[in-house]
């Protein structure tokens, strides 16, 4: 996101796309992990140093300003590379109501240059030229401003009929028997619905349109009628900011066609070479309200799943008894799916035919329930190339949503993920923007975009740059280490979030800045409670428990989509195995989040790793609710073994709790363990993991408590544990104002040297080596200043001169 506020409007053409495989260099990032020497970490390589968000306004600028630009931001600066984004310039063409009511703010004026004109290219091969010639890398910025997904309004000009809609419900509450009638609203008519409102019997009655109304006999009982409706007559006064409909193929292939094609079209000699990434920024579902649905659903989902999914969309709205769940799973879910097909998929599929590489990040990665804004927020990135996070507005206000984000790269075996940084920061200076940099590349992230603007602020940009190149070069590719895998609750985030939504309480809001408020103030309460994910109910604990493990008790985790936990890991006897070619994770431990609902599948798994002598940790409320329909039985069942539970008792929450323990706890006969915390409380925590990892494959003997989110965080100590060729690479963050002096022990027997990422310099560590156990262990001292980090390596003994 940048630091300035939105609203824009998109839609879809028939033109085919150009697809035209590129012979030569492969992008950057692109190839396998070849290991790492001291001499580039020293000095790291411009592509792994901070590549600038740069702007201009297409009223004013000049082929000289641009010229300028790019070299400050090289030779000066020392950035790696940069991305071009515009606002103003010429919207005599577009459509005049966009200009004049969705889209001020870009200031679009009756003279300057036109988006996507031959003006425009001209003045951005310059551009490119320039990065070329300072040896810079060129990101492409996909559109004209954020969210993607507009085109400058020329979507919204050109092709209406592939803005994206919002699905819109009517209702009348009558008594049977006796006849009910509903008028249709207007725009796309997608069904009806006659639901029993004390028995939740629902009865489809699409086909008794006549005309402009559904007309239906009802029969003896308290009935409702629902006649659902996409809205599009209403463009701008249901504040869509003309984006495309991402969930329809034949939309994003215009969208592509007007967009991607085009800068290819004028700048294919750069592409593959200095144009080696795309860059798409804050698509989201959220601006209608979070209810962003296509024409083509129904036909879509009955192609896919062999039924109709019209009659469970009243659970969209309410509960419809013991198939809610479900319901709002295989709705959801298959929207979400849409939305990492038609979007994220098609543009990496055309970035990978054009020889570059795809990334960008969504909207609002903090907020506990993606459903609204971003679908899934793990499943979105299995086909992006590098994904993305948004760092905006103050320290410490992404911390939540980064394991997500990087979690989805372990995940789906990506080596590269980049993170925006640093817009409509409150607060910048150097010292914020070290704190930043170093919490970001501790949880996961290894490429950093900032906001050019940052050289205002920062005095040292030269230091910060080469210390994020160090850092990059170092933590792109290899493996992540961690005990813990933690199961990414999607089911019951699906199961908990309606559409009946209001406003959020003052206390359920995020922080987040003035111009975020003011959108919300104008945008209506419908959409504020999209923005921030609704109010999910309180065992939505997940965001918590991550953050109780991994800045509490300094214990690094994963959090596992169910479809990966289920399809791409393997249980050996008490270890569960993310089996990925290049991150292969090994976890001693598997984390079941509060919620309600899981897979059927997924419960069957936790069953076979319990069985063959696992660890398996709940909190706050175990599921009893299976997310496909008809297979509630099998998740009580499943659950109720690896618990020893009554079905009974996990649908009422009566678990009897050892009082003396504050937990439960049962065991099987081949060492499975399963604990179930009431709460996810750091101690009770700290207590159970003592007893299922007693050594840690890091843990330090310093803690920090209180934990502080929010505006209130101030920094922490952090770490992340990386293998590249066989090379342990420990990361150790203080990103905090306290020196930290402590000792660490590491699991196994450690050969290590200190290298410092803020200068370059690498010095010899005492090691200390013994047994604990039976298990070798390694302890050595950690003094950090504050605001500071170091790197522990072990040296390569076979190229000790490099």
């Amino acid at each position: 996101m940048n630091a300035r506020c939105l609203s824009l409007e998109v839609f879809v053409c028939a033109a085919p796309l150009l697809v035209i495989p590129l012979s030569g260099a492969p992008p950057i990032h692109q190839s396998p992990d070849d290991g790492f020497t001291y001499a580039a970490f020293k000095n790291p390589p411009a592509e792994y140093r901070g590549r600038a968000m740069w702007g201009f306004d297409l009223s004013t600028v000049t082929e000289a300003e641009v010229v300028s630009g790019v070299q400050e931001l090289a030779r000066k600066d020392r950035f790696g590379g940069l991305f071009v984004t515009v606002n103003g310039g010429n919207g005599k063409n577009l459509d005049p109501v966009y200009v004049r009511q969705a889209a001020p703010h870009l200031r679009f004026f009756d003279h300057g240059i036109e988006y996507l004109s031959p003006e425009f290219f001209k003045l951005y091969r310059v551009a490119v030229q320039q990065a070329k010639e300072n040896g810079l890398s060129f990101v492409l910025y996909d559109d004209y401003e954020y969210p993607t997904g507009t085109v400058g309004g020329q979507l919204y000009t050109k092709y209406p009929q592939y803005m994206a809609k919002r699905l819109d419900m009517v209702e009348k509450d009558v008594a049977g028997p006796g006849k009910v009638e509903l008028a249709i609203p207007g725009g796309v008519y997608v069904g009806a619905i006659l639901m029993n409102r004390d028995t939740h019997e629902r009865v489809e009655v699409s086909a008794h349109k006549k005309d402009s109304r559904v007309e239906c006999d009802i029969s003896k009982g308290n009935w409702k009628l629902m006649v659902f409706y996409l809205n599009r007559d209403a463009v701008l006064k249901i504040r869509n900011p003309g984006l495309v409909d991402y969930l329809d193929e034949d939309a994003m292939n215009t969208f592509l066609a007007l967009s991607y094609q085009k800068f290819y079209d004028h700048l294919q000699d750069y592409f593959g070479t200095v144009i080696n990434m795309s860059f798409f920024d804050e698509p989201t579902l959220h601006w209608l309200d979070g209810r962003t649905w296509t024409p083509s659903f129904n036909s879509n989902f009955q192609k896919k799943y062999g039924y109709s999914p019209m009659k469970y969309y009243p659970a969209l709205w309410y509960d419809i008894g013991p198939e809610t769940a479900a319901a709002r799973n295989a709705l959801f879910g298959f929207r979400a799916q849409l939305f990492a097909d038609n979007f994220v998929w098609k543009i990496e599929q055309w970035c990978k035919a054009h020889g570059i590489q795809a990334s960008g990040h969504l909207d609002q990665e903090e907020a506990p329930n993606p459903v609204p804004i971003n679908g899934d927020l793990m499943k979105v990135f299995e086909h992006q190339d590098i994904p993305g996070h948004d760092d905006i507005f103050f320290l410490g206000r992404s911390n939540r949503g980064y394991k997500v984000v990087t979690s989805a790269a372990y995940n789906y075996d990506k080596p590269v993920v980049m993170a925006e940084t640093y817009a409509a920061y409150t607060k910048l200076d150097d010292r914020t923007a070290f704190r930043t940099a170093m919490d970001q590349f501790a949880m996961g992230i290894n490429l950093q975009l900032p906001w050019a603007g940052i050289t205002h602020y920062v005095k040292n940009m030269k230091e910060l740059n080469d210390y994020v190149g160090r850092l990059s070069y170092l933590l792109q590719h290899g493996r992540h280490v961690a005990d813990v895998a933690v199961l990414y609750p999607i089911a019951s985030l699906q199961t908990c979030y309606t559409f009946a939504g209001g406003r959020i309480a003052d206390a359920a809001k995020p922080d987040t800045d003035r111009s975020v408020t003011e959108l919300a103030k104008a945008m209506g309460p419908a959409w504020e409670y999209a923005y921030n994910g609704g109010v999910p109910p309180p065992e939505i604990d997940y965001m918590d428990l991550g953050e109780i493990l991994y800045r509490g008790l300094r214990v690094d985790y994963t959090y596992l989509h169910p479809e990966v936990f289920e399809n791409r890991c393997a249980i050996n006897k008490s270890m569960l195995i993310l089996n990925n070619r290049e991150n292969r994770e090994e976890y001693r431990v598997f984390i079941l989040p509060g919620g309600d609902t899981v897979s059927s599948a997924v419960a069957r798994k936790i069953v076979e790793f319990y069985r063959n002598g696992g660890s398996v940790i709940s909190t706050s409320k175990l599921p009893f609710k299976s997310a496909e329909f008809g297979q509630d039985r099998e998740v009580q069942q499943a659950i109720g073994e690896v618990f020893g539970i009554p079905a009974a008792a996990l649908v009422s929450g009566d678990i009897k709790i050892d009082r003396s323990a504050g937990y439960f706890v049962h065991r099987n006969g081949a060492g499975g363990r399963a604990f179930f915390l009431p709460k996810a409380q750091p101690e009770l925590m700290k207590t159970v993991l003592g007893q299922v990892i007693p050594i840690r494959d890091v843990a330090f003997q310093e803690e920090m408590w209180p934990l502080e989110n929010g505006r209130a965080y101030n920094g922490a100590l952090t770490y992340l544990h990386k293998v590249r060729k066989g090379r342990d690479i420990y990361f150790f963050a203080n990103s905090s104002e306290k020196q930290v002096d402590t000792n660490i022990v590491l699991r196994g027997v450690k050969q290590l040297s200190i290298w410092n990422p803020h200068t370059g310099e690498r010095e010899p560590v005492m090691l200390t080596h013994a047994k604990t156990d039976g298990v070798d262990i390694t302890t050595t001292r950690l003094l950090l200043p504050p605001v500071s980090s170091l790197f522990y390596i072990q040296e390569d003994q076979s190229a000790s001169g490099r």
